[in-house]
């Protein structure tokens, strides 16, 4: 599905660009300064402690949560997932050989993604998350789960052409098992045996959430529900159907996208095609507001649930909003003025901080983070550079990289990046007192925490 774009000049970007690093993380301790920290401070620092305690690579805040709402109640989630993982602490204590690699909090228990992948409800108790991590298969039994699902896997492989075939983790081992199980009881027709998936997910849904080459199964799916699908393309069609509602939506308001100078006008993929044909109609009403005209524009996405601003150029709404509610909600949006002043103060204080007794170098995240947040972040590094001149970051730390913490999607982000043994994260948003708290506790010689 693509949607509706409008080919521009792109924009200069708010922050300057973050070099993509590789490396584990060997961050030799934290030490225990005591100043309050925020939310998403905290979990950065949560997080490395588990993955050096307990090996716990990988640490989400609500993955698979649709409905978010708006910024507050964004917020109170990254609040609530602090609460889980200071819970998931505490259970770890009585249960160090938990063998987790992965866990998600989230608002349910679920045994997923094999034996090293849980998701935990952010407000069950300790004993009870201790309890749930003591309940596991034996290594021999674990052993033999895993041959049963590469038995099936391998039969379906022999009947039908899929490149690549796994579950989703919002399912259970169990479920999973089911699904494969169904699905190795298809047999091929002459309609199935001229077709080639590239990806096939048994999962809990029946909507395709990324590209019309993925083709959703649910597990609990019979035979011949799987077949028809497997033999219907009926992912592509769903995506044809959302082709066409782009089509109408072009034809109807293009003209205020162009107006608008707005590159990108997209629904989500839950939506039908007459929900996202309401909310373009809502947007284009909302752009009747000479407040809304005085924006620069990047990105405008529809949702089922949620609303609020994401940078100076992106948003997301809800797509029944109405058109006053979204040109009061997106009239706080900064002017291009104001953007360009933000601009131009972040890359004159970005230059300021090159070369700087610390070593660190100061970056702002490329994804949805506001340049007024960006200037904040560089004028706090500088403010630390005069009043630390000998602090030496720990371990392979090289960058501080200043983000929105109050967006989920860029919370896991930063707690799972790739680049995360050399970029210390923080919160833009924080103030300066918690700003210095947190990366004094990346430095050299700091003392470990006590969790």
């Amino acid at each position: 599905m693509k949607p509706v774009r409008h080919s521009r000049t792109m924009r200069k970007r708010t922050c300057m660009t973050a070099m993509a690093l590789l490396g584990l993380l060997f961050f030799v301790a934290t030490p225990a300064v005591q100043a309050e920290e925020n939310d998403f401070n905290q979990l950065v620092l949560q997080k490395r402690f588990l993955e050096n305690t307990y090996g716990i690579a990988n640490l989400e805040c609500f993955p698979f949560l649709e409905k978010i709402g708006g910024r507050e109640e964004e917020v109170q989630r990254i609040r609530d997932c602090l609460h889980g993982v200071l819970t998931l602490t505490a259970a770890l204590k009585e249960v160090p050989d938990a063998d987790l690699k992965r866990v998600a909090i989230s608002t349910r228990f679920l045994r997923t993604g094999g034996f090293h992948t849980i998701l935990i409800p952010w407000d069950a108790e300790p004993g009870e998350v201790a309890r749930v991590l003591r309940e596991r298969l034996s290594p021999e039994e674990q052993q033999a789960f895993l041959e049963k699902i590469t038995a099936v896997k391998s039969t379906i492989h022999g009947k039908l052409f899929i490149r690549e075939l796994y579950c989703s983790l919002t399912i259970t081992n169990d479920q999973c098992l089911q699904g494969y199980e169904t699905l190795a009881k298809v047999e091929p027709d002459p309609a199935l045996r001229r077709k080639m998936w590239a990806e096939v997910t048994i999962t809990d849904s029946d909507t395709a959430k990324e590209n019309p080459e993925i083709l959703p199964l649910r597990y609990d799916a019979d035979v011949e529900k799987m077949t028809r699908k497997l033999r219907e393309d009926t992912t592509w069609n769903e995506w044809e159907i959302q082709k066409k509602a782009y089509e109408t939506i072009q034809e109807r308001f293009g003209g205020t996208f162009k107006a608008l100078q707005l590159p990108t006008f997209y629904c989500d993929v839950t939506l039908s095609a007459e929900e996202c044909i309401q909310g373009a109609e809502n947007f284009h009403k909302a752009a009747e507001s000479e407040a809304l005209q005085s924006k620069t524009w990047g990105r405008v996405r529809v949702t089922r649930y949620n609303t609020r601003i994401q940078s100076d150029y992106n948003v997301m709404f809800r797509y029944d909003l109405a058109p006053e509610e979204i040109a009061q909600v997106f009239s706080a949006k900064p002017t291009k003025k104001e953007i360009e002043k933000a601009v131009t103060r972040a890359e004159k204080l970005e230059s300021l901080t090159k070369n700087n007794a610390t070593g660190l170098r100061a970056v702002c995240d490329l994804v949805d983070l506001a340049s007024s947040l960006c200037v904040r972040g560089f004028e706090y590094f500088i403010d630390f550079v005069r009043a630390h001149p000998d602090f030496r970051p720990a371990g392979t730390a090289t960058d501080v990289m200043f983000v929105d913490g109050t967006q989920l999607s860029r919370l896991n982000f930063a707690l799972n990046s790739s680049s995360r043994a050399h970029y210390i994260y923080v919160d833009a948003r924080a103030g300066y007192p918690e700003f210095e708290a947190h990366l004094l506790q990346f430095g050299k010689g700091a003392p470990a925490p006590v969790r």
